[in-house]
């Protein structure tokens, strides 16, 4: 029996410092392991996307308070941050995890639950709209979560005074941009929870712009589908469970989440109105059009992109969309923009492009640097009134999709309902529409 206990305590000890050395000591001692290398893709000159190698980034300002608080609220019991290098974690999640994207981790967050999603790709797979809606009651965008609410990170919000909302004639702060449109609900966050927020959307961004080259490889047409009665009921089901949140189970835009947001206001399903179309102005949508748009979101707003859900499902609530608007039994899409196979760009097609922006005064809204911050931009409103801010080039975040032919597309179609028009009769050749194509992509080069 003594014997017994002896060859248990002598196991159990040989166990522990096995533990030890290969989850502590190993790692520690692995030259690999204090890498900063990354793999990270960027945009270059000519606006084409690149994967070169690169320095992960240390936390650090607002960024490295909310890790801190992260860390103190036990977030990663329940996130992991490692997406595994096993088949599907990649199409998933992203792209696999590096050594050096954990270079400046201390404490480790790793974790190894998942009793919520993996959360190392989540920087800008949402708008910080979503995350001010979701971290005030994670069920009004997600009805299925167990997450708990966070009402601690939020504060009465307080109207900015009338001065700060007159603009005109100088550059906009980036505090100030986010202000511009009004925000509805009665809390915003505080420092804590715009801290988090920052926190969670500088995660995975040591990848660089990845996700666009991950967003262009989803963004395939897809098949259609037929409306049936089954899948009108299929698809109101699955409408109700994951779009409600914002657009309102009657499709006015008008959820519970969508009070939160203060920079693009939830689309309003029964107007028959959409940005986002292959189809000339003023044009319904193709199918397969608000297929692309559920399928990669919207970036930068808080439109998530979709692609998780089986196809069937993506064509069943596209079929439930449409029966609110009347338009979608009245009127049939128009002919779809031919859009052909992207050149590849030269410093020649760039410079046209230059010439192009300049002469359709691009820049009156979206300013000489792209910035969408231009002279005209101060006040702009869309079809309904409500305030509306230019894209901003330089941050890759393309609404309408991060290909050559998605701004080729935009160009010659315009955003319906906004003061985007489409520049079809004036782009003289599918040259000069390429030329500004790469120019307008060639702003958010590093």
């Amino acid at each position: 029996m003594k014997r017994a206990k002896v060859i248990a305590l002598t196991a159990g000890f040989v166990f522990i410092m096995a533990a030890i050395g290969v989850q502590a000591l190993i790692p520690y001692f692995t030259r690999d392991t204090h890498t900063t290398k990354v793999s990270t893709w960027v945009r270059t000159d000519l606006g084409l996307l690149q994967e070169v190698d690169g320095e992960a980034r240390p936390y650090q300002g607002k960024v490295k308070r909310g890790r801190e608080i992260f860390i103190r609220e036990g977030c990663w019991y329940c996130h992991s941050m490692y997406v595994r290098p096993v088949a599907g974690e990649d199409r998933r999640w992203g792209p696999v995890s590096q050594a050096g994207e954990y270079a400046y981790d201390i404490p480790h967050t790793m974790s190894t639950r998942r009793i919520g999603p993996d959360i190392i790709r989540e920087g800008g797979k949402y708008g910080d709209d979503w995350h001010r809606a979701h971290f005030f009651n994670p069920r009004l965008v997600v009805p299925d979560s167990i997450m708990p609410g966070f009402p601690w990170f939020y504060k009465k919000y307080e109207k900015p005074a009338e001065e700060e909302q007159e603009e005109a004639g100088r550059k906009l702060t980036e505090g100030e941009r986010q202000r511009v449109l009004p925000v509805e609900s009665e809390f915003v966050p505080n420092e804590d929870g715009e801290a988090v927020i920052a926190f969670v959307q500088f995660l995975g961004m040591n990848r660089g712009k990845w996700r666009n080259a991950y967003i262009s490889r989803l963004a395939g047409e897809g098949s259609n589908a037929i409306a049936d009665n089954a899948s009108l009921a299929r698809g109101k089901k699955s409408f109700n469970r994951r779009c409600a949140g914002c657009h309102g189970k009657d499709g006015k835009g008008d959820g519970p989440a969508a009070r939160f947001f203060r920079k693009v206001k939830p689309r309003n399903f029964t107007r028959g109105v959409f940005k986002f179309r292959s189809t000339p102005t003023g044009s319904l949508p193709l199918d397969t059009d608000l297929y692309r748009t559920i399928t990669i979101g919207v970036r930068g707003t808080a439109m998530p992109p979709w692609n998780m859900l089986p196809e069937s499902e993506r064509w069943d609530i596209i079929q439930y969309i449409k029966t609110f608007s009347p338009a979608f039994k009245k009127e049939k899409p128009g002919k779809p923009v031919y859009v052909p196979e992207a050149p590849e760009p030269t410093p020649a097609m760039l410079a046209r492009g230059k010439n192009l922006y300049e002469k359709f005064q691009c820049w009156q809204c979206h300013a000489k640097d792209g910035e969408g911050d231009g002279p005209a931009a101060v006040g702009m409103t869309d079809d309904l009134g409500n305030p509306i801010l230019p894209a901003n080039f330089t941050n890759g975040q393309w609404k309408v999709g991060p290909r050559p032919g998605d701004i080729f597309r935009t160009l010659m179609t315009g955003l319906n309902g906004t003061p985007m028009p489409s520049y079809r009769s004036f782009l003289q050749s599918e040259s000069d529409t390429w030329a500004l194509s790469y120019y307008v992509l060639s702003f958010a080069a590093e």
